[in-house]
């Protein structure tokens, strides 16, 4: 581990860096106190897309298997919607507007 004064640091960030990427830890100290420290970031493999798609793909299936399926689609809770509402604007706009 090194121990690097910030105002020394900041004329050799570059080599400091390196030092962090080969796996050496650095502290940056102020006025003799330890006030940061420099660590390698931690490497993380990005999941592909195909793996993303298949877990979002599982979390809809259980979500489906939760809810059920013996309720009204989607399309049926519209329709019903429009009735209760006399919701011509939303087929005609322009009807609609007229009639104002």
């Amino acid at each position: 581990m090194q121990t690097v004064p910030i105002h020394q640091a900041k004329s050799q960030l570059s080599e400091l860096i390196r030092a962090v990427e080969q796996g050496e830890e650095v502290v940056l100290t102020r006025h003799g106190k330890r006030v940061i420290r420099l660590i390698k970031e931690p490497e993380t493999e990005q999941p592909s897309i195909e793996a993303r798609r298949q877990a979002i793909t599982a979390e809809l299936e259980a979500l489906r298997t939760k809810v059920g399926s013996a309720g009204p689609g989607f399309q049926e809770l519209w329709e019903e919607h429009k009735r209760e509402r006399g919701a011509a604007w939303i087929d005609d706009p322009e009807g609609a507007r007229a009639g104002r």
